[in-house]
């Protein structure tokens, strides 16, 4: 990947003025791994126990969903700001500090006597995911050789696949044993053990040059990082305004029970986080190809999901195909984002932020869309309409042209 040479050529200035062992290092991107997982299984947990959820805080299907909305909105709105405002704190102090708020975030939601109160957690920990997720990814690219980037960027984006193929289901099953109020205790205790990992493994090094004056200026101008973007919005827009309400539509609509449903979820996810480093080599020589070839699995995955109805073979393959596709995104796209704003001094960090905004942004909008339908039409169109923004995203693949 041609940023990771770029981005550790920055970090000898930065990040590396701190000599960490090959063991350390490892460990401090597995932990920035794990941050994701907890973060992001705090983010889609609402997903997996939206039912029990909504009959306990005695709202609809919808509303509940719109804690998803809610988070993701907050997410796109703070993170550039934030990141920005942030991001000359030491990594060590940053990001345990933000695991922190996680931490503090689901004991918040945990203990709610109502929606409101479990609106104010979720605001919690949205402000600190943003900045979170725009500079793991930053941070375990300087902390490795730049041989090694897009498999730092693999192992750091697989903690978010490894929330839906460990985190989700996990919760699911958890809240089925007991209650959805378990499964944020589950979250408490995963977050607190994560912060000690990251108290002992990363380094309390600045990447002073992440906060270049002017780069965010020159992200919003380049034109190859724009496309990115709109192509990050269509997919992410299509997925979570499906993925958000699968359980409703899997039990109602495709007739699966509880046990199913968990391991569907299961499968999903499972195959995202096999792609999601299988398509590491592909993300290094040819990531432009590889996106197309990939998007257009994710449009006929999410495409055939109504006409599996009716079969459990069938499901399981679609959904598998789904969870494929979309688990080699992230990867994909952030090693674009990675190439073109290694061209832009002191861009990673403004680049990255950004995609974090849109990627939120999306899933918001995604999750708004999928709860509007889900209330007015019920859950069988969804799948239609995920593919159609799906089929979008493929189209500005193929329309986008490097320069």
């Amino acid at each position: 990947m041609q940023s990771g040479t770029t981005s550790s050529g920055h970090a000898s200035s930065g990040a590396h003025s701190v000599t960490i062992s090959k063991g350390r290092s490892v460990a401090a991107v597995l932990a920035l791994s794990l941050g994701c997982f907890s973060f992001v299984s705090t983010e889609l947990m609402p997903v997996g126990v939206l039912p029990s959820m909504a009959a306990g805080l005695n709202v609809s299907l919808g509303v509940a969903g719109y804690l998803v909305t809610i988070f993701a909105f907050m997410v796109a709105i703070t993170a550039a700001p934030l990141t920005s405002l942030l991001g000359s704190i030491n990594r060590k102090a940053l990001m345990a500090g933000l695991l922190a708020a996680c931490f503090a975030g689901n004991l918040i939601t945990y203990l709610a006597a109502d929606y409101f109160v479990v609106f104010i957690g979720r605001i919690l920990v949205a402000g600190a995911i943003g900045v979170f997720w725009s500079t793991a990814v930053v941070t375990a690219v300087h902390l490795v050789a730049s041989r090694n980037a897009v498999r730092a960027t693999s192992v750091v984006f697989g903690g978010v696949s490894l929330a839906t193929v460990l985190g989700v289901p996990a919760g699911t099953i958890l809240g089925e044993m007991y209650t959805w109020r378990a499964v944020f205790a589950a979250l408490c205790f995963l977050s607190l053990a994560v912060f000690t990992l990251i108290v002992w493994s990363v380094p309390a090094v600045r990447i002073s040059k992440a906060a270049k004056s002017g780069a965010m200026r020159s992200v919003l101008r380049n034109r190859n990082l724009l496309a990115v973007f709109g192509i990050t919005a269509l997919v992410v827009t299509g997925n979570f305004l499906a993925y958000t309400y699968i359980t409703p539509y899997l039990e109602q609509i495709a007739g699966q029970s509880a046990s199913q449903i968990s391991m569907l979820l299961l499968v999903y996810g499972a195959a995202g986080v096999i792609t999601n480093f299988a398509v590491g080599p592909f993300a290094a020589k040819s990531p432009r190809t590889s996106l197309g070839v990939v998007a257009a699995l994710f449009a006929i995955s999410l495409a055939s999901v109504n006409l599996a109805v009716g079969s459990h073979a069938a499901v399981f393959i679609a959904i598998a195909a789904w969870g494929a596709a979309y688990g080699a995104l992230p990867v994909l796209l952030q090693t674009l984002v990675f190439k073109e704003a290694s061209k832009i001094h002191g861009g990673a960090d403004a680049a990255t932020a950004i995609n974090v905004s849109v990627f939120n942004a999306a899933i918001g909008l995604g999750s708004l869309l999928g709860g509007l339908m889900i209330n007015m039409a019920g859950a069988k169109p969804i799948p239609y309409v995920a593919a159609g923004f799906a089929l979008a995203g493929l189209l500005a693949v193929m329309a986008s042209r490097e320069k």
